[in-house]
């Protein structure tokens, strides 16, 4: 079964977060995103140095330090973010350069039946994954991100903080999963 880590959909899940926290433009502190998220701190830490390292998002130290996104949400795709945090979009090792057997280079690669499969597998996942910005994330748009509404077959919309989020009337602050 073909999987993503939990580095991958929590980095996701905590951009998301970071996008809808960060709208004022100020930055977001690294607790906050861990809290909101559910995710561990420490482990949220690892992530985020992953993809401040990658230009994703820039720290900012101080008593009103944190993060905030380099990009626009929409011009963040799920893609990027999977290769930022696990490198390529790969379905088996021998399509992935410089791993599985001789470097990446099956020594089997021009009879293996199986490889036109995994070829196919591995550029619509990409493509799937290329087509999903935070910003469709956010409004509960998973598919069809950069073309409109469409949605994939099954699908449902995040409901974290990358799912339709509202303003709680009380202090402004957005509440997940409302909406």
């Amino acid at each position: 079964m073909v999987r993503l880590s939990t580095k991958a959909r929590y980095g996701v899940r905590a951009l998301c977060a970071l996008a809808v926290m960060s709208r004022d433009g100020g930055p977001v502190s690294l607790a906050r995103v861990a809290e909101r998220e559910g995710i561990s701190r420490p482990y949220l830490s690892l992530i985020f140095h992953q993809l401040r390292k990658s230009g994703y998002v820039q720290a900012s130290r101080g008593l009103r330090g944190g993060y905030r996104l380099l990009k626009s949400p929409s011009r963040i795709t799920v893609a990027g973010v999977v290769r930022a945090l696990e490198g390529p979009i790969a379905p088996v090792k021998c399509l992935v350069p410089g791993e599985g057997p001789a470097g990446g280079r099956c020594r089997r690669q021009g009879s293996c039946p199986s490889r036109p499969a995994w070829v196919r597998l591995q550029r619509q996942m990409e493509a799937a994954l290329e087509a999903v910005t935070l910003q469709s994330l956010i409004e509960g748009r998973p598919a069809g991100a950069r073309g409109g509404p469409a949605e994939m077959k099954g699908a449902e919309p995040c409901r974290g903080a990358c799912g339709r989020t509202s303003l709680s009337s009380s202090r402004g602050t957005p509440r997940p999963g409302a909406g």
